[in-house]
Parts: structure tokens; C-alpha cells; sequence
């Protein structure tokens, strides 16, 4: 076994693991994840105007650019990128092949768990900062520690001098956004991906599709995702474009960040079995239709269209090692009680669900080997012994679910569903309630799911708490000290992932969502963009669009009396984005309008609820079956040109209907004719506008609920001419 040591022509650096010195009444840095080795013996290393970030090596050309960019965003300063060999001043990054991290690292390559001593870097910063790492990942690694060191004193910018010697404990450490369920546009991931390079966290693990949501587009199959619909009142997911898939892939390899593709099957599959009916589902031959509820695993037509699927998924995340197959929280009910599966069960000497689970996935890891990646599944089907060399199980289950998949030899990655140590005690090693053996069980890293999470949840990247005990699990958590670091290092993030704050002023009447980012709101609400940044000028939108060098220039606080999705973002005066744009939603669910508290009539139900102000899912009329009437009387003559009608929404349901007219009550003009429509309802209901009509009543027929009889309204709002 080669020694971990490193010569440098500055210094001699012994690296040994865990060590930590600093010299009396030199400054801890904050820095996170904790380094394996650091010395810190006073002094600093200026940067200045003439400084440079100098690549050794032409392969990291591009990272140089990257970290100028970076520095200048968040401090002010503009560093040249340059070539050949560095000068006092300057970041100088280096390839090194022959670092070896200090212990063995659970790995995969070429699609088999091995222990490694690769992935090291070292940093030592004297009179230069010389930042050297084992491959291309490993500098990247190591200009993340240097752009959480930048420190600022009286406007001058500079490095502490030190030593550091780094490497991942375990290869794995990850993070996941969930695009299935909602729409998550890639703008927002790569703010995903700063934040995991940032913190030193290697994965993001994208969850493409679930029940709610297809996202990635094939080739022979250009109908895909007109079967998705948003979860917890969230947007629909769209299907991204694959040049753009392809580009977000080079820019998350160019910040050392592996992005980890995920095709959920068998179950958490409606989104993509629905637009693939006869393919996945229950073909002609069987009956049609697709109400399985999973894919048809009895059906061996299955495995060549999702062969393709994945290969076209391998194309596009050409380096990822991994690839996710789901297998997780399957409801075989229905599928067992088909009439093909007891002979398919028995042609194939298969033993029930378990034994066709079992099946599903080895021929899934099977095709994913093809295409050269290792499978990744979530616990849940039953463990065959022969599998443990095939597939790594996510443990996310509770119960023994770790220590089940390592008593039969599988490779696991933690993700943990419920911690049952605080989380100071906590580390990759502890498994819902499994305490695993770190030098018997093969623990490959951990990942930290972001489920359900929308687009505004995710304006702060995706934190990197959980990364201090997987990159070293051995570090100590120590409060409120690393509290303290935690929060410094994200208000330093902040300003690359974050640089405009959005605040806005108004009544709010509820606050939810998981991390209470859906916000509702009664009454004008006025909107404030603000930024630290002196050097940028600020655009927004509030369509939910990414900002553009053309958007809207922010000048002064405005007021707005309708939903809006705020996105707001620094541009220099060459108008290229600063950093990444800030996201905000705003949602109304009060408007005092012409209909509020005005007299209701309808077919049946209780039509009071659609006139009352509140868009809340909880209050609305409803009758059965359809079609049924819905009348408001405005009580006097007004000129109207524009209603906003908010149906039922639940991301999947839509409704047809007609809108009219009338000053008398009797002689009648339609104004909307919404009755051939199928677009999902969605929380931000319908606006419609029309020539100006002078009425006093305004009447609803309501056609039609794609989901079942009966039909409803949650509010109607309805506006006079000019105002």
C-alpha cells in the first residue's frame, strides 16, 4: 500500500487522518465539510487585481474560468484564468495522479464495489495557493474549500496560509431532487449543482419520473408527459428539451458534480405507463387500458422498450456510474389478480410477487449494465442472495433495512427515513435505527432526498449539513458552533445561489409546504428586490420564467394584487447572469371583488362558497352529475370585460364550461366558451377577458369533470371594465 504523503516544492505536508492544528490565536477557518488534515499556522495570502487562477493542466481550463467567476460574484474581484505555471498571488490547480487519500474509499468503478485510494486533494497556500487533486473531481473538490476560505477584511480579499489534505470517506455523498412530482425547470438544478459543489457533495440524484411526472424525452416516442399533473398543488412537470439535458450534464461534470439519472419502475410508473399504455401497461392483446397501477412485470414485452428507455437515458448522462431502477412501494394487487399472471408465474417457475420482483430486477440491472452503469435500487423488494453483486440498495426503509440487505452482502447507500440518534450522533453509519460496522459493512455514501419539494423550496440549493458525517464520519458535531458554521457558509452560498433578496409586504393568512415557502395572501402585496451585490443590476420576472438580460429592470418597490411566481437575477453590463436567480411564489387565495358576498343561485349545492373571496380547496360548490348552472347577481348594471373562475384543481382534473352574460336576467350573451377544453386545472385558476358587456349577472354551466360526475367551483371573480 502506497503512503499517503505529498511533497510539495513549498512545503513538506504529513497528512495524517483527523488531525487538526492551528497556531495559538490563529482563527479556526469555517469550513464544511470538515478537512480530513489541516494546519493553519498563521498569515495570509493576499488576492488582488494581479492575481491570477493559473490551470496547470490544460483539462482544467474550464474550472478555472469557474472559480473566476465565482470569486468575482461573490467578493467583487476579477481574477484572469491563465496557463502555464503560477506566480506569488496566484490559485494555481494542478492534476495529480499520484495522490492516495489516507484510507480506503468504497467505490464503484467499471461497475464492481471496490476500495480505492483515489479521489485525494491537497491544498497549501503560502506565498501561492497550490491546489493539486487526483483527478479532474478532486481539484474541483479542492477550489470549493478555497472559495469557502475567501475572507474579507477592511476591502481587501485574501487566503489564510495552510495546509489541507482531503479526501471523501466514501464516494456517494449525494443529494436528490425530485422532478417527478413537480415541475422543477433546469435552471433550478444547477443551482442544485453549485450548491452540492459548494459543499463538497459528488452526487445529485435526479428522481425523473413518479406518478405525477415524466420528464425525459424519447426519441420514437414524442407524445410523452401529456399525462402529467402537479402533487401538493405544485406545477405540472414538463418533459425537459435533450439538448438541455445534455448541456445540464456538461455543466454539472465541469463543477465536479455527478448527475444520477432514476427511472422509477415498477410502481410510482402512471405518468409514463399512461403515455405508453400497450408498451408498459396492459397491451391490446390483454384488454387495453391502463389501470394496472404498476408495470406489467408479468408481460415480457416490457424489458425491450424499457432497454430502449434507458439507453437513451445512459446517452445523455454518459458519466454517471450509477443508474437508478425505483423497485420501491409497489402495489401488486391488481396485476396478481390478472388473468395471464398465474401463467406467466408458472411457465416461468417463478414464486409469487416476491420471486417476480426479484425477476424485474435482475433483468433491469441487467440492461442497465449493458450500458455501462452499476444499478442502484430503494429497498423494499425482498433480497435474493444472487442479486448482491448486481445491484446497491438505498436504504431508506426503517425496521433493519440496512442491516437485512448487509447480512446477504449487498453494498448500500444510507438514506435515512428517520434518525433515531440527534443528529449530532448521527452519521452514515447509522440507518433508521441500523447501527452498522464501518469496517465490516459496505456503506458507499449517503444521500439526502429533497421529496415533493417545488422549484421555491429549492432556492437555497440543497444544504450540505448531513455532508459534515458522510464526507467524514468521524467529524464532531459540536453546537452551536457548527450551527454557527453552518450558517456563515450559507450566507456565503447565498451569493452566488442567491444573490437578490425577495421580500413582500402584505397580509398573510397561511404559511405551509415543507419548508413553509407557500405563502397565501389577502390584500395588495407590495414586492421588494434588494441585493448586496453593487455590481449587477437587477431583473425579474413573474410568469415563473427564468430572468433575461431583457426582463423587467427592477427601480422600485410595486405592488401586486394577483399570484405571482417572482423570479429575480443579477446581470452585468454585458447582460450575463450573476450567480443564480432568487425564487419566490406569492399566492392569493382573498379578493374582495364584484361577486364577494353578492346573492347565489344554482342548480344544486351550496353556492355561497364560490362567492365568498377565498380560494381555499376546502370551501367550494359542488353538484352532481353534470351539467349543472351557477348564477351571481352583481346586484346592479356594471360594465364587465374579464372574469378569473378557479375550478376544483388537483394537477390533474379538468373541467369544460361556459360562462354568460345578462343585464335583465333574461336575454343572455356568452362571453366564454371554455367547453372543448382539457388543460389540468391548477391553483392559479382561468383568466378570461372579453369585449366590455354591461351585466348585472353573470352565469356558469359547467360541462364537464375529466375525474368523475359531478362538477364545482371554488370562486369566481369578475372585473369591471378599465379597473
Amino acid at each position: 500500500m502506497r503512503l499517503p504523503a505529498v511533497v510539495s516544492s513549498v512545503v513538506l505536508i504529513v497528512c495524517c487522518l483527523n488531525t487538526r492544528a492551528w497556531a495559538a490565536g490563529v482563527a479556526r477557518p469555517a469550513l464544511l465539510p470538515t478537512p480530513k488534515s489541516i494546519k493553519v499556522a498563521g498569515g495570509e495570502m493576499p488576492l488582488t487585481a494581479a492575481s491570477r487562477i493559473v490551470a496547470a493542466d490544460a483539462k482544467l481550463e474550464p474550472l478555472a474560468g469557474i472559480l473566476a467567476r465565482e470569486i468575482w460574484v461573490t467578493t467583487g474581484l476579477k481574477l484572469e484564468p491563465a496557463e502555464g505555471k503560477g506566480k506569488p498571488g496566484d490559485i494555481v490547480l494542478k492534476i495529480n495522479s499520484e495522490l492516495w487519500a489516507g484510507e480506503d474509499i468504497l467505490s464503484v468503478q467499471k461497475q464492481k464495489v471496490v476500495r480505492t485510494r483515489d479521489y485525494a486533494h491537497t491544498i497549501v497556500v503560502s506565498d501561492k495557493a497550490v491546489v493539486e487533486g487526483w483527478d479532474y473531481r478532486a481539484v474541483c473538490e479542492g477550489t470549493a474549500t478555497i472559495l469557502q476560505a475567501l475572507q474579507e477584511k477592511n476591502g481587501k480579499l485574501s487566503l489564510p496560509k495552510m495546509t489541507i489534505k482531503d479526501w471523501p470517506h466514501a464516494d456517494y455523498t449525494a443529494t436528490m431532487v425530485d422532478c417527478g412530482r413537480q415541475e422543477i425547470p433546469l435552471y433550478v438544478i444547477k443551482k442544485v449543482v453549485d450548491s452540492c459543489r459548494y459543499y463538497k457533495i459528488r452526487y445529485l440524484h435526479l428522481h425523473l419520473c413518479d406518478d405525477h411526472g415524466y420528464t425525459f424525452p424519447l426519441k420514437n416516442h414524442p407524445n410523452m408527459g401529456r399525462y402529467n399533473r402537479g402533487h401538493c398543488e405544485g406545477d405540472a412537470p414538463k418533459v425537459y428539451g435533450l439538448e438541455q439535458l445534455k448541456e445540464l450534464v456538461a455543466y454539472a461534470d465541469a463543477r465536479g458534480v455527478t448527475l444520477v439519472p432514476e427511472l422509477e419502475t415498477p410502481g410510482h410508473s402512471d405518468a409514463i405507463r399512461l403515455s405508453l399504455p400497450d408498451e408498459l401497461d396492459r397491451p391490446k392483446e390483454m384488454g387495453g387500458g391502463a389501470r394496472l397501477g404498476m408495470m406489467n412485470i408479468a408481460d415480457d414485452k416490457i424489458y425491450p422498450v424499457l432497454d430502449e428507455i434507458v439507453g437513451e437515458i445512459c446517452g445523455v448522462f454518459k458519466s454517471s456510474p450509477y443508474f437508478h431502477i425505483g423497485c420501491d412501494e409497489v402495489n401488486p394487487a391488481t396485476l396478481m389478480a390478472q388473468p395471464w399472471t398465474g401463467p406467466f408465474l408458472k411457465k416461468h417457475k417463478i414464486n409469487g410477487y416476491g420471486g417476480l420482483i426479484q425477476r424485474h430486477v435482475r433483468k433491469m440491472s441487467k440492461i442497465v449494465g449493458k450500458y455501462g452503469k452499476k444499478a442502484i435500487i430503494w429497498s423494499g423488494p425482498p433480497l435474493a442472495d444472487d442479486m448482491k453483486d448486481d445491484v446497491i440498495v438505498m436504504t431508506w426503509y426503517a425496521h433493519g433495512g440496512a442491516a437485512e440487505a448487509f447480512a446477504k452482502g449487498f453494498a448500500t447507500i444510507t438514506t435515512p427515513w428517520t434518525m433515531s440518534v440527534p443528529f449530532n450522533e448521527w452519521n452514515i453509519y447509522e440507518c433508521n435505527g441500523s447501527i452498522l460496522d464501518k469496517n465490516k459493512n459496505r456503506v458507499l455514501g449517503a444521500n439526502a432526498p429533497m421529496w415533493e419539494m417545488s422549484a421555491q423550496c429549492l432556492n437555497h440549493g440543497g444544504g450540505g449539513g448531513r455532508q459534515e458525517r458522510t464526507w467524514g464520519p468521524d467529524n464532531k458535531i459540536t453546537e452551536p458552533e457548527f450551527g454557527n458554521r453552518k450558517k456563515l457558509l450559507a450566507e456565503r452560498a447565498a451569493k452566488l445561489l442567491q444573490p437578490v433578496k425577495i421580500q413582500a409586504a402584505g397580509k398573510i393568512v397561511k404559511e405551509h409546504g415543507w419548508l413553509r415557502t407557500r405563502k397565501e395572501y389577502a390584500g395588495p402585496l407590495t414586492i421588494t428586490l434588494s441585493s448586496d451585490n453593487p455590481n449587477g443590476r437587477i431583473r425579474y420576472t413573474l410568469d415563473g420564467t427564468e430572468p433575461a438580460a431583457k426582463s423587467a429592470r427592477y427601480e422600485k418597490p410595486f405592488k401586486v394584487t394577483k399570484t405571482v411566481r417572482v423570479r429575480a437575477a443579477l446581470f452585468d453590463k454585458a447582460g450575463e447572469m450573476m450567480g443564480h436567480a432568487s425564487l419566490a411564489k406569492y399566492v392569493y387565495v382573498y379578493e374582495k371583488n364584484l361577486t364577494t358576498g353578492k346573492p347565489v343561485t344554482s342548480s344544486s349545492g351550496q353556492p355561497d362558497n364560490a362567492a365568498d373571496g377565498w380560494v381555499q380547496l376546502d370551501k367550494y360548490w359542488g353538484a352532481i352529475p353534470a351539467p349543472q348552472w351557477w348564477q351571481v347577481d352583481l346586484e346592479k348594471v356594471h360594465t364587465l370585460d374579464r372574469v378569473h373562475i378557479f375550478p376544483y384543481w388537483d394537477g390533474a382534473r379538468y373541467y369544460q364550461y361556459t360562462i354568460a352574460v345578462s343585464a335583465d336576467g333574461k336575454k343572455w350573451t356568452q362571453v366564454v366558451d371554455a367547453s372543448k377544453n382539457t388543460e389540468p386545472e391548477t391553483w392559479d385558476g382561468r383568466q378570461h377577458k372579453f369585449k366590455a358587456t354591461p351585466a348585472r349577472y353573470v352565469k356558469v354551466d359547467m360541462l364537464k369533470n375529466s375525474d368523475n360526475p359531478a362538477v364545482h367551483i371554488v370562486e369566481l371573480w369578475v372585473y369591471e371594465a378599465g379597473k
